[in-house]
């Protein structure tokens, strides 16, 4: 048979892998990347030896590598980035020069040669953007404060891929520092030149190819600008990725970039993941048997450096030590992009295929981990308060608010609301108590949020609303009402039963995200617990019940249903 028939047929092997390595992923609660970099480790025992069809393989793993660089640049917003905060700027750009620098001084101890150790510490340094926002939805906290800092972070290490990208093939030229110079200035001679010509051409192609109203044609000229520019930039010396990436970082402020995002999702979903199976049939299977202690000792150093890097930096810059444990443990894995670079390194001839399957097993231990370690976020942060409390001024400086006495007098409440948690939930709440003239306190550790707050005369305090000793400041001892607005379930849970404990006789309200946090909460003793998404679809249910001409009692009826179905009656 030919070799045609073979590649069809592995082609279709590997899909139907992936559909089953996707589909496990799943059900352990994984993302699907796992899965698949999974089935491609299996079928890496049949494939390591039969190399044409790995070769014919590489190449669609190239088109998938185009494809997910081009939707990277084209789903940057410049907007977002003029808006991201210090700490996701210069957090972002510290933490991955010090997870290089630390790999430049540990791995030649293992062996490892300078610039393997920098691409790894490039490799190591970047964290998983997909995986993160996947983690973050599920959990109903992409819009929390570490939520907001996680994103912005990811952001920042995002934008780095691209220097990345450009400069680590010139490793390749050695201690010969006047190729390497001269190397490095071609390739921003390079990039300046398409991304002037890009900014001014590409967004007019665009516009003049998207009037003519076809959907055809709009993907056609899409993959095609993307192809050519990631041909063109190969051409000149530089990487593959690196085209597709600007070619996609040049039509982002084009008005179209959302209809072409939709337009070639489909393809790039459909070669990324060819690009994820193969990652996996590329590694050498044995490698990895024998090398087990080392994969795990080198993932186990890469999770808690980059923690530790984090967490500091998060409470160097003046976020609650609730806040630096999240974030920290969030962004503790290899991403997705060591893939990408660790296959230009291979190109490039600046890493053995020892090393890159090292790097692969590194990445997809730590992404393994991930979800559990966000799981285990708050968890980890009430065992460190209890471990702390014999250390009064250890405790003192993780914990207790800083503004717990800067008020002189303190609080002066009663028959009041404690608001805990001033994201978009508990902000119009306060606006709706001020609105009353109904007394009210808010508790959040944001502290920029609070400073601003009580620059407008807000009382609000800064610090963990489970915190009993935050919430005895807020005088729940005489509220009226408490009500939880913050989305972390296992948060939810401490601060209900301090404010029971503190206060027997308040009520307290709560939102959910989860329909399983229901019962533990009415357990706890919650007077009324709200599930915004529920909420939602009961007003809607209501308009389009009015607009089929159905009567208010009805209405009222169905709803009322609806709401015992759902067991929030």
């Amino acid at each position: 048979m030919s070799n045609d028939f073979f590649l069809v047929a592995w082609l279709g092997l590997i899909l139907a892998v992936a559909f089953l390595g996707g589909f496990g992923a799943k059900k352990i609660k994984q993302p699907a990347v796992v899965g698949y970099l999974s089935v491609g480790i299996l079928l890496s025992f049949v494939t390591s030896r039969f190399l044409p069809i790995k070769d014919a393989l590489s190449f669609f793993s190239e088109i998938g590598i185009a494809f997910l660089m081009f939707t990277l640049g084209l789903e940057l917003s410049w907007d977002y980035l003029r808006r991201v905060k210090a700490i996701a700027l210069w957090g972002g750009i510290i933490q991955i020069l010090l997870v290089i620098i630390l790999s430049l001084f540990l791995l030649p101890r293992f062996g490892f040669d300078f610039s393997t150790s920098v691409l790894m510490g490039c490799a190591f340094s970047l964290s998983s953007t997909a995986i993160v926002v996947k983690i973050l939805s599920e959990k109903g906290e992409v819009e929390t404060l570490p939520g907001e800092i996680m994103l912005g972070w990811l952001l920042v290490q995002d934008l780095a891929v691209l220097p990345m990208v450009a400069i680590l093939p010139t490793l390749s030229l050695g201690h010969n520092f006047g190729a390497l110079a001269l190397s490095i200035i071609k390739a921003a001679a390079v990039l300046s030149a398409v991304w002037f010509l890009g900014r001014n051409l590409a967004p007019k192609f665009i516009a003049w190819v998207a009037d003519f109203g076809s959907r055809e044609l709009l993907l056609i000229a899409v993959v095609a600008l993307c192809l050519l520019t990631a041909i063109l930039t190969s051409a000149l010396g530089l990487s593959l990725a690196l085209g597709a990436f600007l070619a996609g970082l040049v039509i982002s402020k084009s008005s179209d970039n959302h209809a072409i995002f939709s337009e070639i999702r489909p393809l790039r979903d459909l070669f990324s993941i060819v690009f994820f199976v193969s990652l996996g049939m590329f590694l050498n299977p044995y490698l990895l048997i024998s090398k087990i202690g080392i994969i795990l000792l080198i993932s186990l150093g890469v999770i808690l450096f980059k923690f530790l890097v984090v967490v500091f930096l998060v409470l160097y810059l003046g976020y609650h030590t609730k806040t630096a444990l999240i974030v920290g443990l969030g962004l503790t894995q290899v991403g997705e992009f060591a893939f990408i670079l660790s296959r230009i390194g291979l190109s490039a001839g600046l890493i053995d295929e020892n090393s890159y399957s090292l790097i692969l097993s590194v990445a997809l231990v730590t992404i393994l981990v991930t979800p559990w370690l966000m799981i285990l976020a708050p968890k980890l942060y009430f065992l460190l308060q209890k471990a702390t409390k014999p250390f009064p001024k250890i405790h003192q400086k993780l914990f207790v608010t800083v503004d717990k006495f800067s008020q002189p007098g303190g609080l002066e409440l009663r028959e009041h609301v404690v608001v805990c948690g001033h994201g978009r939930v508990g902000s119009w709440l306060a606006r709706a108590l001020q609105l009353l003239e109904v007394p009210y306190v808010v508790i959040d550790y944001n502290h920029q949020l609070i400073t601003e707050l009580k620059a407008k005369g807000v009382n609000a305090l800064y610090g963990d609303p489970a915190d009993m000793d935050v919430l005895d400041y807020a005088q729940v001892d005489k509220a009226k009402v408490v009500v939880v607005a913050i989305p972390d379930e296992a948060t939810q849970e401490v601060v209900v039963a301090n404010c029971q404990t503190l206060n027997p006789e308040v009520k307290i309200i709560s939102r959910i995200h989860r329909k399983e946090a229901l019962a533990r909460l009415k357990t706890l003793g919650v007077a009324s617990l709200i599930q915004p998404e529920f909420e939602a679809a009961l007003s809607i249910i209501h308009r389009v019940l009015q607009f089929f001409g159905v009567d208010k009692e009805e209405i009222a009826g169905k709803i009322k249903r609806l709401k015992i179905e759902h067991g929030m009656s």
